[in-house]
């Protein structure tokens, strides 16, 4: 990653926090689903590829080839495609801002003003959570989404629209100061 993070504070900005997201795979909740789905999906294009050449010619193979590209994306390569986009990722919280700066072929800057946050979800496990800015989507929405991008969240969560800090360290401590952060009396008062 070329740029850091702490470049794109402004002045009259006081950096109180910057982190990255959890390193490596990571499975959350909803891999229980997707698991057994990819492993299934995965074992019957394979074995449409095995009993298919023979019977329906190249045409069907090359076209089985497609489904088994996506089981092979499915079972494995979301997980290394998250963690090579987490990898590649910083998170920045100043005294204005939430700022994540994400990598992967190219570098995207995500500011958000904290006295515009509307919702901050936040999930924790142990001592590392993730927390969300903003109305995180249903399942059913991924699939009349706009973007591909968007659509591959739901296999990715480090492709998702709503900006997010990803299984940060010390999560509650974060979490209670963005908020500190956020609350009327410390903007009106």
């Amino acid at each position: 990653m070329s740029d850091d993070i702490g470049s794109y504070v402004r002045s009259g900005e006081k950096l109180l926090w910057k982190g990255r997201p959890q390193q490596g795979l990571r499975f959350v909740a909803f891999d229980i689903f997707l698991v057994p789905f990819s492993l299934l999906w995965g074992g019957g294009v394979t074995s449409m590829l095995i009993g298919g050449f023979a019977a329906a010619g190249l045409f069907f193979t090359l076209f089985s080839l497609i489904f088994l590209f996506a089981a092979a994306y499915i079972t494995v390569g979301r997980l290394v495609h998250d963690a090579w986009i987490r990898s590649n990722t910083q998170y920045a919280l100043t005294d204005k801002r939430v700022l994540i700066l994400a990598g992967g072929f190219s570098q995207d800057l995500t500011s958000l003003s904290l006295e515009q946050i509307d919702q901050i979800t936040f999930r924790h496990k142990g001592d590392r959570g993730d927390i969300v800015f903003g109305r995180e989507r249903s399942l059913l929405s991924f699939f009349g989404t706009r973007s591909m991008r968007s659509a591959f969240a739901i296999w990715t969560p480090s492709l998702s629209d709503v900006p997010q800090f990803i299984g940060v360290e010390r999560a509650r401590s974060l979490y209670d100061e963005i908020e500190g952060l956020r609350s009327p009396d410390r903007r009106y008062g």
